[in-house]
């Protein structure tokens, strides 16, 4: 990728380069579907108590800050 890139204040962000996008355009639909469940296994496994929270409170239709 070409470009300047700002970075965000706060939260994270990341970059993925051509040569990654290339390789996972490679992959058949099947491959796809089993990276996206593996990141959203290590996603569930990773994150933090307090983001477990926000997540089932907006899962409920609340907001994520209790009040």
């Amino acid at each position: 990728m070409q470009g300047k890139f700002s970075k965000p204040s706060g939260g994270f962000s990341y970059q993925v380069s051509d040569e990654q996008l290339e390789a996972f355009a490679r992959l058949s639909l099947y491959e796809r579907l089993i990276w996206v469940d593996e990141m959203r296994l290590f996603t569930l496994m990773a994150r933090t108590p307090e983001t477990t929270e926000r997540q089932e409170r907006l899962r409920r239709g609340e907001s994520i800050v209790p009040e």
